[in-house]
């Protein structure tokens, strides 16, 4: 394979690694984990949203999620993500 084409590809993984960490993409998944889960009830969704996000989330995933404005989460996932961040 040509080097310029391994490049190119090794380029676009990097860029679809780093928009997984985009904070804005992160408050996006956690407001759908919410919302699937939004029929259980308010307290039964808020800590199936802060266990889905603690076993399956990546510490680099959930370290920028903390550290952002938390204004974009719907009610559900911003409570979970505040259990989580409370430790």
């Amino acid at each position: 394979m040509p080097a310029g084409l391994k490049r190119a590809g090794a380029l676009r993984w990097r860029k679809q690694r780093n928009s997984a960490m985009d904070a804005s993409h992160l408050i996006y998944m956690a407001n759908q984990i919410a919302r699937n889960l939004a029929a259980q009830g308010e307290e039964a969704a808020i800590a199936a949203t802060a266990q889905h996000i603690r076993d399956f989330w990546d510490p680099r995933m959930k370290a920028t999620i903390y550290a952002h404005d938390r204004s974009g989460l719907d009610p559900i996932a911003r409570s979970a993500i505040a259990r989580l961040a409370a430790g």
